[in-house]
Order: C-alpha cells, then sequence, then structure tokens
C-alpha cells in the first residue's frame, strides 16, 4: 500500500488523534500487532474481515475488544481521548492489520476479498466506504494475479533438459595361457638349419630341420625356413589363442542405473506437462460441469431440485472442484451456471435469513453442511452465514433476532440466487484458505518437532 489505511482514516477524518503524530504511531503499533497475529492464525481473518467491514458492529464483539485489547498495550490512556467505546478506531486497526498481513499471507488475502466483496454487495455506504472500496481493489490485484497464474494455460511447456549419467561398463576380464617357449625354440632351430650349439650345454644339437645353410645354398634354405617359420608360429599362435578366455561382462547394474535415469526424467517431464496443463485441465472441467448441470457430491441433476437448493449446492460443488486461490472469473461463472437453470429467475431476490434456513434444512444439502461445519466454529461472535447453516442444530444459528449480530448482514438484505450461491462460494472459499493455511502451519510445526 503507498500510504497506510490509518492516514487514509485519518485524512477522511474517521479518526481523530487531536494532531498528536505519537498517538498514530501507538495506533499503528496495535495493528502491527494483530497482523503479527493473523500470520500465525490466518483462521482469524475471517471475523476480523467481518467485523472490521461492519460499520454498525457491535462494541462488544470479540474482535473489537480485541483490537483495543492490543492498543491499550501501547496506549493505556486510551480511554480517556475518546467518549465511549471507540468502535471506529478498533475497525481502522483491524482493517490496517489484514492489509498487512495480506502483503505475505496469500490466504489472508483471499479471505479479505471475498468476505469483503459479499459484505459490501448488501452494505449500505458509509463515511469508510470509499477507503474500504480502494483497499478491496488493491489487495484484490495480487490475489487476482496469484490465482491467474495458477490457472493459466501456457502457450508451450518446457520440459526438463536430461542429464542422463550414463554409467562406466565393467571392464572384460581376458586370460590367456602363456606361450611355450621351448616348443617355439625348437622349432625357430629346425627352421635356421640342420645344427645348434645350445647355450646351456655347449654342445652342438641336430635340429632335425632346414638341411642347408643361408650361406651354402641360399635358395634352398630361404624355402625350408619360411615353410617351417610359418608352421612355428601358426602352432604357437593356435595353442596361444586355444588357451585364451573372456569373461561375460555384467552389465545388469549399468543397465539398472541407466533405466533409474531415464525413469527418473520421463516422470519429471510428465509432472512438468501436469502443472502446465493443470489450467486448461480445470477449466475444461468446469465447462462440462455448467454444460452438464449435475451435482458431483449428490449424484443428481440441478434440475431435479428446488431452484434454492440448486444454487446453494452448486457454490458447494463449484467449491469442491477448485483451488482456494480463483480468479475473480470464476465467481462469474458461478453466477451464469445459476441463471442457466431453466426454473431460476434471474431477477427475483429473496432475503438472507430466508436462504440461510432454507440451507438448514434442504436435505440435498447435508453434505454441504458437514463440510462447513468442519470449516466454522459454532456461532458465537461475527463468523460468515455458512457457520449457521453448517451448525443448524446450534439454537444460536436459528435466532433470527441474533442473524444481524452474528453475520453482520442487514435483516433487509435481499439477494438474486445467483448472488446468493456467489456469496456462499466466496464464504467456503475464505474458510478453507485460512483454514488450510492453519493446518499446514501446523503440519511443518510437527514435522519439526
Amino acid at each position: 500500500m503507498a500510504e497506510s489505511i490509518l492516514l487514509r482514516f485519518l485524512k477522511g477524518g474517521l479518526i481523530d488523534v487531536n494532531g498528536d503524530d505519537a498517538k498514530l504511531d501507538k495506533i499503528g503499533a496495535a495493528a502491527g500487532e494483530l497482523a503479527s497475529e493473523l500470520r500465525k492464525s490466518p483462521s482469524k481473518a475471517v471475523a476480523y474481515v467481518l467485523a472490521a467491514v461492519d460499520p454498525e458492529v457491535d462494541a462488544g464483539d470479540p474482535v473489537i475488544v480485541e483490537a483495543l485489547d492490543a492498543l491499550s498495550k501501547h496506549w493505556v490512556t486510551y480511554v480517556n481521548t475518546f467518549s465511549g467505546t471507540p468502535v471506529a478506531v478498533a475497525r481502522a486497526i483491524i482493517l490496517e492489520g489484514l492489509v498487512q498481513a495480506a502483503t505475505d499471507t496469500p490466504s489472508v488475502g483471499a479471505a479479505f476479498v471475498a468476505l469483503a466483496r459479499n459484505a459490501f454487495s448488501v452494505s449500505v455506504p458509509s463515511a469508510d466506504t470509499a477507503v474500504w472500496a480502494d483497499v478491496i481493489m488493491e489487495i484484490e490485484k495480487d490475489v487476482d494475479a496469484r490465482a491467474e497464474a495458477e490457472w493459466a494455460v501456457p502457450s508451450s511447456i518446457s520440459a526438463p533438459v536430461a542429464d542422463l549419467k550414463v554409467p562406466n561398463p565393467a571392464p572384460l576380464t581376458v586370460t590367456a595361457d602363456p606361450a611355450d617357449v621351448d616348443h617355439l625354440k625348437a622349432g625357430f632351430h629346425a627352421a635356421a638349419g640342420p645344427q645348434y650349439v645350445d647355450p646351456q650345454q655347449g654342445q652342438t644339437l641336430a635340429s632335425n630341420g632346414n638341411p642347408h645353410w643361408a650361406h651354402q645354398s641360399p635358395p634352398h634354405w630361404a624355402g625350408e625356413f619360411g615353410a617351417r617359420m610359418a608352421v612355428a608360429v601358426a602352432e604357437a599362435l593356435d595353442a596361444g589363442l586355444n588357451g585364451l578366455t573372456v569373461e561375460n561382462a555384467d552389465l545388469s547394474e549399468p543397465i539398472r542405473s541407466l533405466a533409474t535415469g531415464v525413469s527418473e526424467y520421463v516422470a519429471e517431464a510428465l509432472t512438468a506437462v501436469a502443472a502446465a496443463t493443470a489450467g486448461l485441465q480445470r477449466r475444461v472441467a468446469l465447462v462440462w460441469w455448467k454444460e452438464s448441470l449435475f451435482s458431483p457430491t449428490r449424484r443428481v441433476s440441478y434440475r431435479d431440485l428446488p431452484p434454492t437448493a440448486a444454487a446453494t449446492l452448486m457454490a458447494f460443488d463449484l467449491h469442491q472442484q477448485v483451488p482456494v486461490s480463483s480468479p475473480a472469473s470464476v465467481v462469474a461463472f458461478l453466477a451464469e451456471t445459476v441463471m442457466s437453470l431453466p426454473l431460476v429467475d434471474t431477477e427475483q431476490t429473496y432475503a438472507v435469513n430466508d436462504l440461510v434456513e432454507l440451507a438448514q434444512t434442504e436435505k440435498s444439502l447435508d453434505m454441504a453442511r458437514g463440510a462447513g461445519a468442519l470449516l466454522t466454529a459454532v456461532p458465537g461472535g461475527r463468523g460468515p452465514v455458512i457457520a449457521l447453516i453448517a451448525h443448524c442444530d446450534s439454537p444460536t444459528s436459528r435466532d433470527r433476532s441474533a442473524f444481524r449480530r452474528l453475520t453482520g448482514v442487514p435483516d433487509g438484505a435481499r439477494l438474486t440466487l445467483a448472488q446468493w450461491a456467489c456469496w456462499v462460494f466466496r464464504e467456503l472459499q475464505a474458510t478453507s484458505a485460512t483454514a488450510a493455511s492453519k493446518a499446514s502451519r501446523s503440519s511443518k510445526r510437527r514435522s519439526r518437532g
């Protein structure tokens, strides 16, 4: 944010610190404390948003009390500065804390945009509406950019470069019998002439070979020498080759290593393709869902359900099919899907508390209520509308007089079925995003432990 929320509230005359910058700093310190709390427990973002966005939030709301408790740590005497409970200051502190946390905690940003969009669809303009509208737009840009990147369909896919390590094969083992030197000597002596002197015995011995001496009859000697040398060398070579053995090389390990490398490369390439085409697959699946008008969770056609139940179930089914980070266009897609039902009057509006009562008793929504119960707590303080639907057995959820206090939704608020489906979808996405973030952090802490 180029300018802090507190300064925007101050410039708009929404909070007054009598020109004392030190007091503004103390309010800012309280906001920073709430931001830290949100980073540690993103699930708190739901109640924070729903309390901060409502100008008529009760002074005793737990979130307002928490914000003022944080302020009292830095500004003990703040109660002497304001007449009555400074709810506007508390709301400014909460909003500033949400904005700070949203910059580095995507789940907080996603919850903020979804819930604030819902609230502003039924709220009456107030003095801080312009500030909220600007903040929602700024945070929504970041949230939508992340979601669009996750849903993107690339024009090309970059496969990993193959880096296969070709193993060195084991060397061949070759063995040979030693040459018979004495036999080779005898053959050479026989080829050289009729006699030779044995160097060890010192006597002349008959070679039993070539009858000619080279100086006496060169032509005859050469003929005998060549023939006898050929035989002697051939016999020596034959003997050596007959004794030559080659052991079979064990190629099992090199082949296994190469196969493992190829398998890993193929798996990595397929993962890259799957990741790159996930957005396309998701979009195709949604188009199929919209055209079929078939509930994958209830295994029934939406046409066979009452319109109010069908719209609510559509919101739940879409939530089940998409990640918590989804582009704003997904909400518009849901609205168009609801309006495509033949029995839906696109202009007819319903009281929100009536829609809640219908959703509390509709049999086809039992799975949706079960899922909502895992994402929300039993209504006590400010919370999402789906908490009243999910915890329908709680007396508080059935108390119409507590509806405004628990949800922040004006008693006379009315929505079309398309708007109602979008409302439910946004709340499911918001509570899921923060709950998933909390679970992820808990898992990381357990792994470190």
